[in-house]
């Protein structure tokens, strides 16, 4: 009985330092390239750089639950206007956009936002650090961004580069 015993033991030891052997290798989601966290300003055409007087704040841009190929989640968090919407993307181009409306995800703040015109430029930014980064663009119109700026049809022009983890880059 002590043989099979200490032959279960051994097995199970060898088996298990055997298992760890394989490397795995989790690969990326399908919209990487275009995923990340940034750094952005919102300008305005009349009231210049900065108009609300938020500085730079943070945007996430990341896969969606199915990972699809063809649009992200574009999510502010909270930083700014609270917004999250799922965006139509183009990996090709490194561009994303709606023609239409989508309906604003954050729960009890169900407005209609319009992106427009977004754009990934790889390595076209340089931070305060020095260090070239991506860089993002988009245009930005809330439904109700005209109660903010007296502007009917009135659209935020967010620019910005991806985070680098550096304090003066922040």
């Amino acid at each position: 009985m002590r043989k099979i015993i200490l032959f279960a033991i051994v097995f199970g030891l060898i088996t298990s330092f055997t298992s760890c052997e394989e490397d795995f290798e989790p690969g990326g989601t399908a919209v990487e390239d275009l995923s990340g966290r940034w750094n952005v300003l919102y300008n305005h055409s009349v009231y210049g750089e900065d108009a609300f007087g938020y500085g730079k704040t943070e945007i996430l841009t990341y896969n969606t639950a199915d990972n699809s190929s063809s649009e992200f989640w574009l999510s502010d968090e909270g930083n700014f206007w609270d917004y999250r919407v799922r965006i139509p993307v183009d990996l090709q181009n490194l561009t994303f956009g709606t023609e239409d409306t989508v309906v604003n995800a954050v729960t009890g703040y169900e407005i209609k936002i319009l992106v427009r015109n977004g754009k990934i430029l790889e390595n076209a930014a340089t931070p305060p650090s020095g260090l070239p980064v991506d860089s993002i663009y988009f245009e930005l119109w809330f439904e109700d961004l005209e109660g903010s700026t007296g502007f009917a049809n009135d659209t935020l022009f967010v620019s910005g580069y991806r985070y680098t983890g550096w304090e003066e880059d922040n």
